[in-house]
């Protein structure tokens, strides 16, 4: 069995090795989200995760300066995360099993910000989900895809609340879909873009369940994709893969989170803009989530607001400038020629 690493320097107040079989962290990589920032950390505190490690690269949209004051606040905890290009992710996750947040946790996840874990079971919360599977190592947690919603504009209004369309419940039930994964950092040695890597214990020892609590006898795994004949009963990651047709050309010219010079374009929308059915269980929670966007934002002494606001401004400018180029601008005619009609 291989041991377990040692954490790095612990900050005043960080939680010790050992003590977290009720922590929840949650880990993430991010260039350029300056707009989501907000958004996504109030929800997945809400729902629960009591640590958040951001590891953020070279932005220049105000991300920095946004996590510098979610970290002030005690809300995140930011690591700058400089490495060679498309290796930031690898590179964040070995240094996220190093951190007390992941050594203490009973519990850990990484998720990207266009992802949200809504759970389900009990009253919605991460202590729920877990009850609801006791015994469990590791849940493969499918995503749903969600479309552009017939939007091609950017705006400063919920993520959650502007993209409600997305894929068909029973495409799960045919179609591979991919996952992430919630588990138990002890038993690995860090977390993963799907799957946490190195198990401290036999693979096979691992117990594992998906998102509807089945066995890995009751649905089918093709590497980091399933089936899920419960169809994502307990648990879902709302992935936001393509937002607004406008913020979509923004993402192309980012690339992927792990694949940085990736480009994305028009298959890449023509694959992943599900607008078939309506998911509204995130949405249903705005004035929460508002509330706890308000309640960080007057601990920073209303700096988060603005700060999120000229992040916002910042990719309209610079969604502004990318027309100019004939490659976004066709890219984005075509966004808006297809914003109903992807699968």
């Amino acid at each position: 069995m291989t041991s377990a690493p040692a954490p790095e320097a612990a900050r005043p107040g960080a939680p010790a090795p050992g003590d977290g079989g009720a922590r929840f962290t949650l880990v993430a990589t991010a260039k350029d989200e300056g707009p989501y920032f907000l958004e996504w950390v109030a929800w997945h505190r809400l729902i629960g995760f009591t640590d958040i490690l951001v590891f953020q690269n070279d932005s220049t949209d105000g991300t920095d300066a946004i996590l510098k004051c979610l970290d002030r606040i005690g809300a995140v905890r930011y690591l700058y995360n400089r490495a060679k290009r498309g290796a930031h992710q690898v590179r964040a996750y070995n240094r996220a099993a190093r951190q007390p947040e992941m050594c203490g946790a009973g519990w850990a996840m990484a998720l990207d910000m266009d992802e949200f874990l809504h759970v389900k079971a009990g009253a919605g919360t991460l202590p729920d989900l877990i009850a609801a599977l006791p015994g469990c190592d590791q849940v493969l947690v499918n995503w749903r895809l969600f479309g552009c919603s017939g939007q091609d504009t950017i705006t400063d209004d919920l993520v959650t609340s502007r993209f409600t369309r997305c894929e068909d419940p029973d495409r799960i039930l045919s179609d591979f879909v991919g996952y992430k994964s919630l588990f138990r950092p002890a038993l690995f040695q860090r977390a993963g873009v799907h799957n946490p890597s190195g198990p401290r214990i036999a693979p096979d020892a691992v117990r594992l369940v998906n998102g509807s609590g089945l066995p890995p006898d009751g649905f089918t795994r093709r590497k980091w994709r399933t089936l899920d004949p419960g169809r994502r009963a307990l648990a879902q990651v709302n992935h936001y893969a393509v937002r607004d047709a406008a913020s979509f050309v923004l993402k192309n010219r980012r690339g992927s989170a792990h694949q940085s010079d990736r480009d994305l374009g028009q298959s890449y929308w023509n694959r992943r803009n599900y607008n078939l059915a309506e998911d509204s269980g995130l949405a249903r929670m705005a004035p929460a989530i508002r509330a706890e966007m308000a309640r960080l934002d007057a601990l920073s002494d209303g700096q988060l607001g603005a700060l999120r606001a000229e992040a916002v401004a910042c990719h309209a400018d610079w969604f502004r400038a990318a027309l100019d180029q004939p490659g976004p601008a066709r890219l984005y005619d075509f966004c808006r020629a297809n914003l109903m009609t992807g699968v």
